[in-house]
């Protein structure tokens, strides 16, 4: 997880924000829920600041245990 990088979850239904987070661990967990229920699930994530991936938007729509649905992020540098 990057200190500067913020990622908006919101409810796809809606838009409306119901959480955010600052994507993955160096490991490629995540860091707000190692176990179910998963806190992104369903959600539709956002990039919005400090770094290149503000162009992120995805819908979560399956979890692997323990695995951010946003590490692919960082496995791509």
């Amino acid at each position: 997880m990057e200190p500067d990088r913020l990622f908006v979850m919101l409810d796809p239904a809606t838009d409306q924000i119901v959480s955010v987070c600052g994507g993955p661990t160096e490991d490629g967990r995540c860091p707000q829920a190692d176990t179910p229920p998963y806190v992104c699930a369903g959600l539709h994530l956002v990039g919005a600041q400090g770094t290149p991936e503000q162009s992120v938007s995805l819908t979560v729509t399956e979890m692997l245990p323990g695995r951010c649905p946003l590490a692919f992020i960082d496995e791509a540098r």
